[in-house]
C-alpha cells in the first residue's frame, strides 16, 4: 500500500528508521560468554564492558562445558521478544556468536549485530545474503511479487499514475522519498506499452528512461520493499530491464529467426524498425534514456540495407549497427520476450 508522506504520497524512510529503532528498544538480549582456557580476567572484564555497551541487556561469563558451541535461542513474543545467546571467547580474544565473529576492536560491529537481532530475529543475524542485502527467503517473496504480470494501461499516462496503479498490483509496497517523488510528478507521459511484462521488468523499463531504478530493500525492523531511487545513487545492484533467457532465439521468439528476403532503402531507422516490428512476434522497447544522452534520433538516421536472404533478428540487429545501437533479445520474470534496444 502507498504510503504519504509530508510532501509525497510515499512513506520516507526516516519514519521506517524511527519504527524500526523502536521495535529493537522492545527486544531483551542476554549474552553467556562461555571463556576458552587462557581467556585473562583483564580481558573478561574489558568484554562484559563491551558488549553491555554494545546493548546487550544482560551479560554473564562461564567456564568451558563438553558440547558447548555458539547458540541462539528466541523466547518472549513478537511484541516483546527475547533472545539468549551463547558466545564462544577464545584466548586470542576473539568472540563467537552465531552469525559472527568479533574482537576487542569491534564495538561499533557488535552494536549493529545486537540491533540487527533485535530488530529482525535470528534471521537477521544468521541468515546469508545475496543480492540487495536480502535473505533467500526475502528474495524469494520479492521475485514473487514482481513476477505478477502488470496488466495495466502504461502509454500516454503519467508516470505518477501508472506508480500508483502498479502499487496495486504488488503485495510489497513502493516507497520513493520526496525527491524522486518529485522527479516522477514531472516526468513526460509514458512512451511504451509494457502492460503485458511482468511487474518487475515493466517497472525497471519506465524507471530507467527518467534517470531511476528499482532496489528491493530491507530496512531493519520493516518487511521487504521495492524501493525508487536514482540510478546516480546506487553502487550496487537495482533490478534489471529483463533477463538473458536460457532458452535458444529460435525457441523463445521464433518469427525472429525465420529465413526472408530482405532490402531496405529509403527508410529512417525509426521507419524501418516499425515496419518490421509487427513481423518479429515480441514486442519491441528502445532505451530512451541511452537515446538522449548518446543524442541519438532514430527518426532522423537513415538507414539501409542490401538485398538478401537472411532472418529477420539479423535484419533488426544490422540496422541497429547503423545508428551504434544494439537490439538485445530479453524475457521477463516469467519468461515473456522482448526485443530491447540500447548501446
Amino acid at each position: 500500500m502507498i504510503r504519504r508522506t509530508t510532501a509525497t504520497l510515499f512513506l520516507t524512510l526516516f519514519v521506517a528508521l524511527a519504527a524500526s529503532l523502536s521495535q529493537a528498544s522492545d527486544a531483551w538480549i542476554s549474552i553467556e560468554v562461555v571463556t576458552e582456557q587462557g581467556v585473562q580476567a583483564t580481558a573478561q572484564r574489558q568484554w562484559i564492558e563491551l558488549l553491555t555497551d554494545a546493548g546487550a541487556d544482560d551479560v554473564r561469563l562461564r567456564g568451558h562445558r563438553a558440547g558447548d558451541k555458539p547458540e541462539l535461542r528466541e523466547t518472549g513474543s513478537a511484541e516483546r521478544p527475547r533472545f539468549k545467546l551463547i558466545g564462544m571467547l577464545n584466548s586470542r580474544g576473539q568472540l563467537t556468536l552465531p552469525g559472527g565473529k568479533f574482537d576487542s576492536r569491534s564495538r561499533s560491529k557488535l552494536s549493529d549485530y545486537l540491533d540487527r537481532l533485535g530488530s529482525d530475529g535470528a534471521e537477521g543475524v544468521t541468515a546469508p545474503r545475496g543480492k540487495f542485502g536480502l535473505t533467500e527467503k526475502q528474495t524469494t517473496v520479492v521475485r514473487e511479487d514482481l513476477t505478477k504480470l502488470l496488466g495495466i494501461e502504461t502509454k500516454g499516462r503519467s508516470l505518477a499514475d501508472v506508480l500508483k496503479d502498479a502499487d496495486k498490483v504488488t503485495d510489497l509496497r513502493l516507497q520513493m522519498d520526496d525527491s524522486i517523488w518529485q522527479t516522477v510528478s514531472k516526468a513526460k507521459p509514458v512512451d511504451d506499452d509494457v502492460q503485458m511484462l511482468t511487474t518487475g521488468t515493466a517497472l525497471a523499463l519506465l524507471l530507467k528512461r527518467d534517470g531511476l531504478v528499482l532496489v528491493p530493500t530491507k530496512e531493519r525492523g520493516e518487511e521487504v520493499m521495492h524501493r525508487i531511487v536514482r540510478a546516480a545513487d546506487i553502487e550496487g545492484d537495482t533490478w534489471p530491464v529483463g533477463w538473458k533467457p536460457n532458452r535458444a532465439p529460435s525457441k523463445i521468439a521464433p518469427k525472429m529467426m525465420g529465413k526472408l528476403n530482405a532490402q531496405v532503402e529509403g527508410f529512417t531507422l525509426a521507419e524501418a524498425m516499425e515496419s518490421i516490428e509487427p513481423r518479429m512476434g515480441v514486442p519491441v522497447f528502445w532505451d530512451h534514456a541511452t537515446l538522449r544522452a548518446r543524442k541519438i534520433v532514430p527518426s532522423e538516421i537513415d538507414v539501409k540495407l542490401a538485398r538478401q536472404q537472411t532472418y529477420l533478428k539479423r535484419v533488426a540487429d544490422q540496422l541497429l549497427f547503423q545508428a551504434r545501437l544494439r537490439g538485445e533479445l530479453l524475457v521477463d520474470e516469467a519468461g515473456t520476450p522482448f526485443y530491447w534496444i540500447s548501446r
